[in-house]
């Protein structure tokens, strides 16, 4: 409900920014002002990696936790414990990954080659959200599969493979958002750079 109502704020705030989008051509003549749309394209591949790296941040930290309790009883166990804190930390490379995109791919929108409008500025922090949400989301998910797992290893050290496969399928849906994420970009690119 909490994810419902900070989503419904965010695009409430964003609503007017949308209405007021601007042309192109409009941004490139006023070559002093701010230009919107680049700042709101730049705050969608800034999100892409804070909040994919928060996601982790919390996920490796909630598995290292769990991790401890159990090489205090079985420190052979280490390279195991330390695999499955790795897990939940991938999500952030995922957010990386598309916020080096949106930079090397619009290269000419942030030279100042390409001017873009509110709404494309809108539409481009739009496409950063999907890697941003399901990887935020999905680590610390991911951290209690793998914290759950620690406890299936402190009674069997050989069931690690099922652990990891079991970890993997929540990581799935963070890349579905990646791929997603990385799609929108592309496709939206011809209709800013190749266009102009």
């Amino acid at each position: 409900m909490k994810t419902v109502r900070t989503l419904s704020i965010f695009a409430g705030a964003l609503a007017p920014i949308a209405v007021a989008a601007q042309e192109p051509a409009l941004l490139a003549s006023n070559a002093g002002a701010v230009q919107w749309g680049l700042v709101l394209a730049f705050a969608g591949a800034a999100m892409a990696t804070f909040l994919s790296c928060f996601g982790s941040i919390l996920g490796v930290s909630m598995t290292g936790q769990a991790g401890a309790g159990l090489l205090t009883e079985k420190p052979e166990l280490a390279g195991k414990v330390i695999t499955l804190m790795v897990l939940p930390g991938s999500q952030g490379l995922y957010g990386m990954v598309i916020s080096l995109l949106f930079i090397f791919n619009y290269a000419p929108v942030i030279n100042g080659e390409v001017a873009i409008s509110v709404s494309q500025g809108v539409i481009l922090l739009i496409a950063c959200l999907p890697v941003a949400l399901t990887c935020l989301t999905s680590s610390p998910y991911q951290a209690k599969v793998c914290s759950a797992g620690m406890h299936m290893l402190a009674k069997d050290d050989k069931l690690t493979g099922r652990v990891i496969t079991m970890a993997a399928l929540v990581e799935t849906y963070a890349l579905l958002g990646f791929l997603i994420s990385f799609f929108m970009l592309n496709s939206f690119k011809a209709g800013i750079i190749i266009a102009s």
